[in-house]
């Protein structure tokens, strides 16, 4: 058995440790911390033995020390500002750390991680785990349908009411919770894109900040995003639209793919589009078949695959899914998207040094 602490028993803390309960991965839960009763009764009958309850993490930290608790293992669970810290202080202890989207709020303070040895942590990217991602980059890895033109990514079903943000006094706001939607559900969308394409060289954003509701950050963005000239592409995600969308569509060379929650969706021509191009005006006609892969996105399934990598990492047979070089690309975007959108200019994201000190000027602005 693997001996775990879980740092933040709040919304997610709590659903991580009902599927470990439930599923019995293999983790001995040991110590929890920062739990609300409601929550803890609904955990309270699947414990074995109920683990020892700290204040907060220097507590659980301290009883570590002090050799009154065995760990082997750490999940993180806590708001943004506070993985830095708690990592640091886990990794210091040559615990594993698997901690849960985002890797933090600003890419520059996340670089000290570096500092330790990384390859004890891992993120919680379900998503990747999703069997119509894992086709979509399969896809375009094979180059089957010629080059990437362009993509429009539309992703509006985190709806949320005003109660979501009102539930937490650390939500909404720049210096506690380090942002909207950007920072708080899209780190998943943005880290699609990254695994699918890589990061952008060039980010055009446009955010508006509480459009919907009454919060100081943005709860609607729009952002052109472009590859070295060679593609581009739009992504566009609310939190006050209902009903919602979450599509992605690649247009191709020789076709155009739509991948939806429960499908991807090719439509495949003849040839290629410079073919076409070069035929008289009026003279041709375009066929094309149309092929729907429908899939299963089982979102408790791939928070499964996420914790039984965990596992598996913790015990020496395997790497995490998605480590801190992968976790930081969907960090800096963020960034980029909240600095495009601050400064009201272009971004070419590959000035990281010049690019990550004038965000820390224009987001230290706002975290008042």
């Amino acid at each position: 058995m693997v001996n775990l602490g879980i740092i933040g028993l709040g919304d997610m803390g709590t659903k991580y440790a009902k599927i470990l309960l439930e599923e019995n991965i293999g983790f001995n839960i040991v110590a929890i911390t920062r739990i609300k009763e409601e929550r803890f009764n609904i955990l309270k009958l699947l414990f074995k033995n109920v683990p020892t309850i700290y204040d907060s993490d220097v507590s659980l930290f301290k009883a570590y020390d002090d050799k009154e608790i065995e760990l082997d293992a750490i999940l993180v669970v806590t708001p943004h500002y506070q993985h830095k810290t708690i990592i640091i202080e886990a990794l210091k202890r040559n615990l594993y750390v698997l901690c849960d989207k985002p890797v933090g709020v600003k890419y520059s303070d996340m670089l000290e991680l570096y500092n330790y040895d990384i390859s004890k942590l891992g993120f919680i990217f379900q998503q990747r785990c999703f069997p119509s991602h894992k086709k979509l980059k399969e896809i375009i890895a094979s180059n089957k349908y010629g080059e990437i033109k362009r993509f429009s990514y539309i992703v509006t079903d985190w709806y949320r009411p005003d109660s979501y943000y009102k539930k937490d006094k650390w939500r909404a706001t720049y210096k506690t919770d380090g942002g909207g939607t950007i920072i708080n559900q899209c780190p998943h969308n943005l880290d699609f894109l990254c695994d699918l394409f890589g990061l952008p060289n060039l980010v055009r954003s446009f955010n508006h900040y509480g459009r919907y509701h009454n919060i100081e950050v943005e709860d609607e963005s729009t952002s052109y995003l472009e590859w070295n000239n060679k593609f581009n592409g739009v992504f566009i995600t609310s939190t006050g639209e209902t009903p919602g969308v979450n599509r992605l569509e690649i247009s191709f060379s020789k076709a155009k793919i739509c991948l939806y929650k429960d499908c991807i969706e090719i439509v495949e021509n003849e040839y290629l589009e410079s073919y076409y191009r070069s035929l008289a005006y009026q003279s041709y006609t375009i066929k094309s078949n149309t092929e729907t892969i429908n899939f299963i996105n089982d979102s408790r399934q791939a928070y499964l695959d996420v914790l039984f990598n965990f596992y598996d990492v913790v015990r020496g047979e395997a790497k995490f899914l998605v480590n801190l070089d992968e976790a930081l690309k969907s960090l800096y975007l963020g960034n980029i998207i909240y600095l495009s959108s601050f400064i009201n200019a272009d971004i070419n994201l590959d000035d990281k040094e010049d690019v990550c000190k004038v965000f820390e000027e224009e987001f230290g602005k706002r975290c008042i």
